[in-house]
C-alpha cells in the first residue's frame, strides 16, 4: 500500500467538502491557562516525503499479471495460498488491481449487494488528539497516508485537532476517484464495561468501534473494494485517481491473498479486558490467522503535553501506543492495522504467535527515519495458530514479560482519581431512557446536566446558502428550520436547547421523537469557515428532531484522557531486530 490515506491535521476541507492542503501544522502552546494553536511550516514533512521511496515491489504480482502460481510465490516465497485463505473466507488482502504500485488492496470473494455491510462488526477507531508537530517527521507515513479527519470518525471533542486511525477497512482499502464502492457509517461508542474508578483498564482501550463500511452498489466476487479519500487527497499528491482498477478471479485471489475474516471482535472472556478477538471458524495448527501490515513511528511522536487547571503540565502518551508493537530497548513502534487484530488480548498461555513475513527482510537494515517515512508496504507480520483453534474461541497472544511487568505495576499503583468518578457521561446518557426528553436551558438551571456533558446537534449552517436561507429576526440573530439529510458526522456541533414543543399527539409522552426542539447552535474547533457562525451572531434552528441531538463529553474529559490510564506497547521479544534497539 504505497500511497495511501487520509485527511489529517495537515488537511482541511474546502467549501465543497473535499480535502485541501493547509500549508502549516498545528502546535498546542500553553498561554494564560489555555491552549493556543499556532501555525508552523510543514516543510519537514514535505521534504521527508521527497526523499523516501514511493514504490512497492511485488515482483511479477501486479495489475498486469494474473498468473496464480507466480504471484503466490512472489509474495512470501511459497505457493501455499490455501494456508492463508480457508475455503469459507469471503474477504482477502491481496496485491491491488490498481496499476500505480498501490501495494495491498482488499477484495471480496463473495458477491455483495448494495447496502450490504462488509465485515459486520466494522473497524476499530483510535483517536490521536492534538498530535505533536515537532515530531511529525517521526510519524510521517501514518499522518500522510493513513489517518482520517476526526470529524469523520466522531472524534470531534477529543482535542482541538484530532486524527483518527480506522483499523481495518479504513486503513487497508485503496481509493479511486471514479469508482469508490464503499461508504462508512457511524461508530458505536461505549467503554466495554470498563467503568472509570472501578477498573484499572479504564482509559486503556478505545471507546469507538463498529465503524462499518457498506457497499454503494452491487459487486461481483473478485472486485476490489475502494473507500473515498476525496479528490483533494489525490491532488495534493499529484496522483490521477481516475483509474480503472483490475479485478481478479477468485481462484487467483485465494492463491495470493490473506484471509481477513478469520477473526471477529466481541466481548472478551478475560475480566477487565473489555473487547477481544474471536475465531469465526475452526483454524488448524499452523494456519495464518491474520496478516499484520505495519506502520513504523517513533515513540516520541505519541507524546502529549497537557495543562492541568492549576497550570502545571502533564506529559502523557497517546492511546495508540497500547495498540503498537515495540521493544523496551527501542524508540521504534510498529502499528498493525489489519482487521480485528487490535482486539487481540494477552495471555501467558497463548494460542497464536507472530512471525515476520518473508518479504519484510529488506526492511530490517533501514534507518529509523526511512522506516517512519517510507511508503513501502513490505513491513508485515503474520499471526499464526500455535495449536488448533475452535470456532468462537478467543484469540490470545503473549504480550511479553515487559508488558506483563508494566501492567502489574500499574494495577498495584492504580487508584481512582476522585474527580473522575461519576456515573453520568455522554455514553451512558445517550443510552438512558431517562434522557429521551431533553431539558431546556431554563430547566437546566434547576436540574442541570453533569458538568462534563453538553448537547450537540447535527446541523449544516452552510445549507442556507443552497436554497434554505435563514430569516433574520434581528441584525445579530437569525433563525432557520432543520431539515432531513443533516445527520452526517462532520455536521455535529455544540447546541443549547431553548425550547421544546409537542410534535405528534399520537406519540407516547416519553417517546424519542414526540417533541421537536429549538436550539441555539454554536461553533466548535476545526469547523470550516463556511460552517462557522460569525462572531457576535446568534443562530437558532427550529423543528430539530430528538435523533439529531446527542450528548457529548467536554473536550479532554473522555476516558482516554485519564491521567492514570495505562500505556504500554505490546512486546515483540526476540522477533525485534537487534539493529532497531537504539536505547541500549
Amino acid at each position: 500500500m504505497s500511497e495511501k490515506k487520509r485527511r489529517s491535521f495537515f488537511l482541511s476541507r474546502s467549501q465543497d467538502g473535499r480535502s485541501a492542503v493547509v500549508q502549516g501544522a498545528h502546535v498546542r502552546m500553553v498561554a494564560s491557562g489555555m491552549f493556543t494553536l499556532i501555525t508552523l511550516c510543514m516543510a519537514i514533512v514535505v521534504q521527508a516525503a521527497e526523499v523516501v521511496e514511493s514504490s512497492t515491489d511485488f515482483g511479477v504480482c501486479n495489475a498486469e499479471s494474473n498468473d496464480h502460481e507466480s504471484c503466490a510465490t512472489s509474495i512470501d516465497g511459497t505457493s501455499e495460498g490455501s494456508s492463508r485463505v480457508p475455503h469459507e473466507c469471503t474477504l482477502v488482502m491481496a496485491p491491488s488491481g490498481i496499476s500505480n504500485n498501490s501495494g495491498w488492496g482488499v477484495f471480496t470473494l463473495a458477491s455483495l449487494k448494495r447496502g450490504q455491510r462488509v465485515l459486520e462488526q466494522g473497524d476499530i477507531i483510535i483517536h490521536i488528539p492534538d498530535p505533536n508537530p515537532h515530531n511529525a517527521d517521526k510519524m510521517r507515513r501514518l499522518v500522510w497516508d493513513y489517518v482520517w479527519d476526526g470529524q469523520e470518525t466522531f472524534g470531534h471533542y477529543e482535542g482541538l485537532r484530532v486524527l483518527s486511525v480506522s483499523g481495518g477497512m479504513g486503513t487497508l482499502a485503496n481509493s479511486v476517484t471514479n469508482e469508490p464502492n464503499l461508504v462508512h457509517g457511524f461508530p458505536s461508542v461505549d467503554n466495554a464495561g470498563l467503568k472509570r474508578g472501578k477498573y484499572p483498564g479504564a482509559g486503556a482501550i478505545t471507546h469507538h468501534h463498529k465503524y462499518s463500511w457498506t457497499a454503494t452498489k452491487d459487486l461481483d466476487a473478485g472486485h476490489e473494494l475502494f473507500v473515498e479519500y476525496g479528490t483533494g487527497w489525490f491532488k495534493e499528491r499529484g496522483f490521477d485517481g481516475n483509474v480503472s482498477p483490475r479485478n481478479f478471479e477468485v481462484s487467483h485471489l485465494r492463491g495470493v491473498g490473506y484471509c481477513l475474516d478469520n477473526i471477529v471482535p466481541g466481548a472478551s472472556f478475560i475480566g477487565g479486558a473489555g473487547r477481544g478477538a474471536f475465531a469465526t471458524r475452526n483454524l488448524e495448527d499452523g494456519a495464518i490467522v491474520a496478516p499484520l501490515p505495519l506502520i513504523a513511528l517513533s515513540r516520541s511522536s505519541l507524546e502529549m503535553v497537557k495543562e492541568r487547571q492549576d497550570g502545571s503540565l502533564v506529559v502523557s502518551m497517546q492511546l495508540l501506543q497500547n495498540y503498537c508493537f515495540g521493544h523496551v530497548d527501542s524508540s521504534l513502534l510498529l502499528y498493525p492495522y489489519s482487521y480485528g487484530v487490535n482486539y487481540i488480548n494477552h495471555d501467558s498461555s497463548p494460542n497464536v504467535q507472530l512471525r515476520w513475513w518473508d518479504g519484510s527482510a529488506g526492511s530490517f537494515e533501514k534507518s529509523f527515519l526511512e522506516l517512519q517515512q517510507s511508503s513501502s508496504s513490505q513491513l508485515m507480520l503474520e499471526l499464526v495458530a500455535t495449536r488448533s483453534i475452535s470456532k468462537d474461541e478467543e484469540i490470545l497472544l503473549d504480550y511479553g514479560r515487559d508488558w506483563i511487568k508494566a501492567w502489574n505495576d500499574h494495577v498495584e499503583a492504580w487508584q481512582p482519581i476522585d474527580d473522575n468518578i461519576h456515573d453520568a457521561s455522554a455514553e451512558t446518557m445517550n443510552g438512558d431512557d431517562n434522557f429521551l426528553i431533553l431539558r431546556t436551558q431554563q430547566e437546566q438551571q434547576k436540574i442541570p446536566y453533569p458538568l462534563d456533558v453538553f448537547t450537540s446537534c447535527y446541523y449544516q449552517y452552510s445549507d442556507h446558502s443552497r436554497g434554505n436561507p435563514p430569516s433574520n429576526v434581528a441584525p445579530d440573530r437569525s433563525v432557520a428550520r432543520w431539515k432531513d439529510g443533516m445527520i452526517v458526522s462532520r455536521n455535529l456541533r455544540p447546541c443549547i436547547v431553548v425550547k421544546r414543543e409537542k410534535f405528534d399527539i399520537n406519540y407516547e409522552p416519553n417517546e424519542r421523537n414526540s417533541f421537536r426542539y429549538t436550539v441555539h447552535v454554536l461553533n466548535r474547533p476545526t469547523l470550516n469557515e463556511v460552517e462557522r457562525i460569525p462572531k457576535g451572531h446568534m443562530h437558532f434552528v427550529t423543528h430539530v428532531p430528538r435523533h439529531a441531538i446527542v450528548f457529548s463529553d467536554k473536550m479532554y474529559t473522555s476516558d482516554q484522557h485519564l491521567e492514570n490510564a495505562f500505556r504500554k506497547e505490546i512486546g515483540l521479544g526476540d522477533l525485534f531486530p537487534e539493529q532497531w534497539k537504539d536505547l541500549l
